[in-house]
């Protein structure tokens, strides 16, 4: 069995996952900025869920594209 990849930025190592959530927060920011005012969370009965779901259906489509 062999180790899991790391990669190291400025001598701090980070496992693959760690960037996937940095692109999946980055994507959902950009889709969270450009709902709101379209007044979609008008018609969600708990934006906080909402938001919570949509972060988390982002972070499972990068880690698909990424795998």
């Amino acid at each position: 069995m062999g180790l899991l990849p790391v990669m190291v930025v400025f001598g701090l190592s980070f496992p693959p996952v760690f960037f996937e959530l940095l692109v999946a927060l980055l994507l959902f920011l950009l889709f969270r900025r450009v709902l709101q005012p379209t007044g979609i969370y008008d018609f969600v009965w708990h934006p906080a869920l909402f938001n919570t779901a949509l972060y988390c259906c982002l972070f499972y489509l990068i880690t698909c594209l990424f795998v």
